[in-house]
């Protein structure tokens, strides 16, 4: 069957904007699943016109179905979709389910002490924990609306995910962005399933790292933007100032041009593979700064955030792939210090732990 004559996916967004307006469930649950699979075969000019349809009908759907709806939205914008329209209600949408949430593990905690939250993806929970709730709070509506935030944060967290991936214009705009990262921040124990979004909003874009090299005495200055974690910074480094000593780079580096490619924008399934490490990270402050670990967490060391090369102390390798596959990364080397200024920096830094 062909999808894509023109008006199918209106059509199909049309219903449901029918089923929202006459508060119809049933037909809700028909007509969202059409639009997704009409959606697969439009053209972008149809998801564009689409995708705000969709958005205006998220505040209407409320935290728990407007949660689920915005799953759709935002796979709109992974199928092309201009994703301007849907950052501020996800942004919003977002942050009341967090908020929701921290008011049912309050309230849940208050109730049954230190008992097992409830799983949040298992919808068949939801009665017993409005029961849990109604005790915890004066009236049977603030208990449910803690109720839908517990189950709703991970539904919204998804097109929050796609559109943080987006561009770093959209990442450093992210509405409620502090206040996203410190109420996910409080739920991390809990919610695992927040860990991926609460990453996106600790990415550094146009951040300017200091990095040395200890054993050559060299130091540079490099622009860092979409970097997820530390794996994909050691292979960028490595990638950035592997080369010749005449040039003042580093001499001897193994660097297969692949795993550059798929740290910075590559596919990682036309190249796949394993990296081998290069280096041993390490911060100003003596510490290793572990692969697992991201940008965000490197501490600023008289204001900027060092990084020390240092030779690994046994061989690392990781899988050749980005943590967000649609985020695009960049590490620039933006000038180099000259060795007076290096061998100050280096004899300022604390020596490794």
């Amino acid at each position: 069957m062909i999808f894509n004559r023109r008006g199918k996916l209106a059509d199909r967004v049309a219903a449901v904007e029918a089923a929202v307006r006459d508060r119809d469930g049933a037909a809700m649950t028909r007509a969202a699943p059409r639009v997704w699979e009409a959606a697969q075969q439009a053209s972008v000019a149809e998801l564009d016109e689409a995708l705000p349809r969709c958005v205006a009908l998220l505040p209407r759907l409320g935290t728990g179905a407007g949660g689920q709806f915005s799953v759709l939205c935002g796979a709109l914008v992974e199928l092309g979709a201009r994703p301007d329209t849907l950052v501020a209600p996800v942004a919003d949408g977002f942050a009341t389910a967090l908020a929701g949430a921290a008011r049912f593990r309050a309230g849940w905690q208050r109730v049954r002490g230190d008992d097992a939250l409830p799983d949040p993806e298992d919808p068949g929970s939801m009665d017993e924990s409005v029961g849990v709730l109604t005790e915890a709070y004066e009236t049977e509506e603030a208990a449910f609306d803690a109720v839908q935030g517990w189950y709703a944060a991970g539904t919204w967290a998804m097109p929050a995910i796609t559109l943080l991936q987006q561009s770093a214009a959209v990442r450093a705009t992210f509405p409620h962005r502090d206040r996203l990262l410190a109420a996910g921040a409080e739920l991390a124990g809990e919610r695992p399933d927040l860990d991926c979004v609460l990453g996106l909003l600790r990415v550094l874009d146009g951040e300017r790292l200091l990095v040395l090299h200890r054993a050559t005495g060299r130091g540079w200055w490099v622009t860092v933007g979409g970097v997820a974690d530390n794996f994909q910074l050691n292979t960028l480094l490595a990638g950035a100032l592997s080369g010749p000593a005449e040039r003042g780079l580093v001499e001897g580096l193994t660097v297969d041009p692949a795993w550059v490619a798929v740290a910075t924008d590559a596919p990682e399934e036309r190249f796949g593979g394993t990296v081998v490490g290069s280096f041993n990270l390490v911060d100003g402050y003596g510490k290793w700064i572990w692969n697992e670990g991201a940008p965000a967490d490197i501490p600023p060391f008289e204001g900027v955030r060092v990084v020390v090369l240092d030779p690994p102390p046994y061989q690392r390798s990781w899988n050749n792939i980005r943590r967000f596959p649609m985020m695009p990364a960049s590490l620039a080397v933006t000038g180099a210090l000259d060795p007076a200024e290096a061998a100050d920096w280096l004899a300022r830094v604390a020596p490794p732990a």
